[in-house]
């Protein structure tokens, strides 16, 4: 059985690659090897690959529009926002079919194969995409070429020059080693191993000339959709399936096997499945719509691309489905795709969609909630987790959210804080109406006209002896049978404005305030102020099993514990100065919320921070990338994130509520990514890949980019490589992707490189590449031998013939000697530029300020000074290189480099880092003085006047700048300014990012 056989089968039409899907997520690009087997062994093998582990979550049941979304179109990098098709092949890569060639994806950036990059290609119009059968990829395009790309190599399907010029929509391998060829106007065609053509139109059976879809069933058959409608091959015909099959008239835009073999069409009206030798609806309840596209799931799950948006018919939720206004930036679906981590990539006539399990998911207005702006989060006793939002409340009770507001007797304005109750339901807390305890219904309301201090309520506590506690803006207050207390600066309060409260296992309150802390011991008030750490607000307090109390602060972090503080801030390896709540996750590790996302940190490296014992952290930092609607988590009332008892951690954002679950985070990326070696560069020219490099004599320059192909965190995977031959360890780079050596001496090498998820494992599976550097002619020892052979003779005549002479030819010989003494020199001098100078731009190179930045990031540590380093990109260079020439390319990177260093001042050391790279340090300036040198360099380098090299191209640069505060070693200055970088370059590129 050929691949696409077995691979319909299981029900993937995905953009031109029938795919197999088996439970435990097993390659599709090799299904076509157990086609051959029988039905049995084919049994056998299921179960056995049920057990291999794969590295993310399958799409777990779940509403449809509770994936997490991402969108790519042209401003992402697409050559064209039509995708035609999607295939991955066996390395890892995604391939998209697009109207301006085939674009290769490794998660970061897009490489385009147009009809310039690949002339086998007869237009750069490529329709269809498939993996074949050798793990190489089928493309067809617009101009009739079927293409092969295996090995790095491209070439022309052999026998398809013969092909009529008509364009090409689909293509199915068979297992004789022919082709099937689906052509817009000339019917279906068949190419033979030997290279006959034979062709099936509408006289051989087929009900329309213009195939949309080709489809080798299970046992052999050929399946058509047609503008026609549906036919399938029967000896040497076709024949076409109308009414007397239950299909009705019109055209037939897919055809896929599902999981149990039963044929699946798409069709003008809605979508039809095989029921024994009749069709019947897939879905009844679907819109009649042109289904252009289908993937059938184990379960039976139905995902159908249509004209009118995105539709996935399931036993769970029935029929749903997505478009313009939520989330797809076109509805016309043109293809469909599940990739080997089980995300669902989806092609439309405006761009491309992912559909992803992200490690958080969030809840808004379309789950129940009353709006997606939420302050606090709070599960009571019984389990029922409340949300007080900007709108009024909502609460998660049996899987599903409810909603009560203004209507239902709550403040109608924004609630800002929730208190546990023992009486059952919830004390609520508002901006300018005070509190109520709620079960359903107001049981009591507290405001200024019962005693408070003020109606801004910001944070709600009562104990176990049925005492309230009311932090409002104006005042703490406590209320028990005795009435109403005021706690306030009269009482010795270190501020009016009250944020957090938290009693202790020792019944003793804490109160954050915005400017510091106060304990409530009795009726004993004391004041800790916080401005030896230069902090003011306490937005979160959190005690540990062992008593130690974490005050989640505008500075970070500070530790009470045995009367002492100690601050953990961006001083001490945080990311951000402001920290709203602290929240245990049961796995010995601190989250902490922010402005910018949520930070995940091993509660033993705080503790070893705050003792002296480790100078920095290690941090993993979630924000939109990893499902959150909105990075933005909310503070300053409380509590503004729980922990329920089922482990889920729950947090409120100015997006909705998120929620991660127990190890969600990491089972996401739990396996280690694959990883390749996308591009050598040899003296800043690429050659091409093979298993063994034999490099010229005199190579100065060795640059080496790879990539780890995993999808769901793709700007976080860590790096390590090493030169064997040459690095003695493992070099760590975070998350640089390329490694750069510059005058490696003549001998073999094997460069290996590995990668690996955040706190996660590396890969076993290195890619690995083997060079050889040939030495020069002087360089060889057979060479050097002879050369003194022969001098010693030529000595020896000398002496012989002029001995009478001796003196003289002392002389001349010691003449001869000064002279080559000198020329060693020049010589040891140049190889000295070359060691440590740039030879194109005339800069330092990476070696030189290597060694500059390290010491003088060590001068800056001891001497406490300012120091900060700027990574910059040149935007969009290839295109310089690709459209104009390589010595444009070069002429655009010595203007840049001599702009930058015009620019950038006397004082501050410039690099060329490698490629259209350059690094600036600046010793002496601090964060914001290096930020505003560098925006007046971005605007130098726009000015420049390409017209003599690149006439009409503007060149612009991203820049990533970092400081070196909270950082012990310069490498972690580099990853930092590397991932500015690289988010200056998400943003829109032609910007500076600090």
């Amino acid at each position: 059985m050929p691949h696409d056989a077995f691979a319909s089968r299981n029900g993937f039409d995905q953009g031109g690659k029938s795919c197999v899907r088996f439970p435990s997520g097993h390659a599709r690009e090799h299904s076509w090897r157990f086609a051959h087997w029988k039905r049995l062994c084919g049994v056998l093998l299921l179960c056995m690959l049920c057990l291999v582990p794969w590295p993310a979550l399958s799409l777990a049941p779940r509403p449809l529009d509770g994936y997490f979304r991402e969108v790519w179109t042209t401003r992402e990098g697409l050559p064209h926002n039509l995708i035609h098709g999607i295939a991955q092949t066996p390395d890892g890569y995604l391939w998209f079919a697009t109207w301006e060639g085939v674009v290769r994806y490794n998660g970061i950036d897009f490489r385009i194969f147009d009809q310039r990059a690949v002339p086998e290609l007869r237009d750069s119009s490529v329709l269809v995409v498939r993996v074949a059968r050798d793990g190489g990829l089928l493309l067809g395009t617009a101009g009739g070429s079927v293409v092969r790309y295996h090995a790095g190599r491209w070439s022309a399907w052999p026998g398809s020059e013969a092909l009529p010029q008509d364009q090409v929509i689909d293509l199915v391998e068979d297992r004789d080693g022919g082709l099937w060829v689906g052509t817009h106007g000339s019917g279906v065609l068949h190419v033979g191993s030997n290279g006959a053509i034979t062709r099936f139109d509408v006289d051989a059976g087929l009900p329309g000339n213009s195939v949309l879809k080709l489809l080798q069933a299970d046992d052999g058959t050929i399946w058509v959709a047609t503008a026609g409608g549906v036919a399938r091959s029967s000896g040497k015909r076709f024949v076409a399936l109308g009414a007397a099959e239950g299909l009705p008239p019109g055209q037939a835009f897919t055809v896929v096997s599902g999981p149990d073999g039963r044929i699946h069409v798409g069709m003008e009206q809605g979508a039809w499945r095989q029921d024994g030798e009749r069709f019947a609806p897939l879905a009844p309840d679907l819109p009649p719509s042109n289904v252009t596209r289908i993937m059938v799931e184990a379960d039976g799950t139905a995902w159908l691309g249509t004209v009118t948006g995105l539709y996935r018919h399931s036993r769970s939720y029935g029929l749903e489905r997505i478009g313009n206004a939520n989330g797809l930036p076109n509805e016309q679906i043109s293809a469909i795709w599940e990739d080997r981590e089980h995300s669902l990539w989806v092609g439309t006539n405006g761009g491309l969609v992912r559909l992803r399990n992200a490690p958080f998911s969030t809840f808004g207005l379309q789950d129940g909630l009353p709006n997606a702006y939420v302050r606090s989060v709070l599960a009571d006793a019984q389990g029922t987790l409340w949300v007080a939002t900007s709108d009024g409340l909502g609460w998660l009770r049996d899987g599903r959210f409810s909603a009560a507001g203004s209507r239902n007797g709550l403040p109608g304005d924004s609630l800002l804080s929730l208190g546990r109750s023992r009486a059952g339901g919830v004390w609520v807390g508002s901006y300018s109406h005070g509190a109520v305890l709620w079960d359903g219904r107001v049981r009591r309301h507290l405001d200024s006209r019962s005693g408070l201090t003020g109606n801004q309520v910001r944070a709600l506590l009562e104990t176990a002896d049925g005492t309230l506690w009311v932090g409002t803006s104006r005042g703490l207050n406590r209320v028990d049978a005795r009435g109403v207390r005021h706690y306030t600066l009269a009482q010795g309060m270190p501020s009016d404005f009250i944020i957090a409260l938290h009693q202790d296992r020792h019944g003793v309150l804490w109160v954050g305030t915005s400017n510091g802390l106060a304990q409530i011991d009795g009726e004993h008030v004391r004041a800790y102020p916080l401005r030896d750490f230069g902090a003011s607000n306490v937005f979160g307090l959190h005690e540990t099993d062992d008593g130690t109390l974490w005050l989640a602060t505008n500075q970070g972090l500070i530790r009470l514990r045995d009367g002492q503080m100690r601050l953990i801030g961006t001083g001490q390896g945080l990311p951000v100065a402001k920290i709203f709540q602290v929240l245990a996750d049961g796995e010995d590790h601190f989250w902490l919320t922010s402005n910018r996302g949520m930070l995940r940190v091993a509660r033993q490296a705080l503790d070893a921070v705050a003792d002296g014992r480790q100078s920095g952290l290690e941090v993993e930092w979630f924000d939109e990338s990893d499902g959150l609607v909105s990075a933005q988590n909310n503070g300053n009332s409380g509590p503004a994130a729980w922990r329920t008892a089922d482990g889920k951690l729950w947090f409120a954002t100015a997006g909705g509520l998120a929620m991660t679950g127990p190890g969600r985070i990491h089972e996401l990326t739990r396996m280690p990514p694959p990883v390749v070696i996308e591009e050598v560069r040899v003296d800043d020219r690429p050659v091409p890949l093979q298993a063994e490099l034999r490099l010229p004599p005199g190579t100065r320059k060795l640059e080496l980019h790879f990539a780890g192909l995993s999808y769901l965190i793709p700007e976080k995977i860590r790096y390590r490589y090493r030169l064997d031959g040459f690095d003695p360890e493992w070099v760590e780079r975070g998350a640089l992707r390329f490694a750069q050596y510059t005058n490696l001496d003549p001998g073999h090498y094997v460069f290996r490189v590995s990668a690996a998820h955040p706190n996660g494992g590396w890969s076993r599976e290195e890619a690995r590449i083997a060079l050889h550097i040939q030495p020069r002619l002087l360089q060889r020892r057979d060479f050097r031998l002879g050369l003194a052979g022969v001098a010693l003779l030529a000595l020896y005549g000398w002496y012989r013939w002029r001995v009478h002479a001796l003196q003289a030819a002392k002389r001349r010989l010691g003449t001869q000697v000064e002279e080559r003494t000198r020329d060693l020199r020049v010589q040891a001098e140049a190889f000295e530029r070359q060691a440590r100078e740039d030879a194109l731009t005339g800069l330092m190179n990476r070696r030189a300020f290597d060694e500059a930045l390290a010491r003088d990031f060590d001068r800056a540590a001891t001497e406490g000074t300012p120091l900060a380093l700027a990574l910059a990109d040149l935007d969009y260079f290839k295109r310089i290189n690709d459209g104009y020439s390589h010595t444009a390319g070069d002429a655009a990177l010595r203007a840049a480099a001599d702009t930058i260093r015009a620019h950038a001042g006397d004082e501050v050391l410039v690099a060329r880092w490698g490629g259209e790279e350059f690094a600036l340090l600046f010793p002496g300036l601090a964060r914001e003085q290096a930020l505003a040198r560098c925006e007046a360099l971005r605007q130098a380098v726009t000015a420049i006047d390409t017209s003599a090299f690149a006439p009409g191209f503007t060149m612009t640069v991203s820049i990533g700048v970092a400081d070196r505060v909270g950082l012990t070693h310069h490498e972690k200055l580099i990853s930092r300014a590397d991932l500015l970088l690289y988010k200056a370059k998400r943003s829109g590129r032609n910007r500076v990012c600090g």
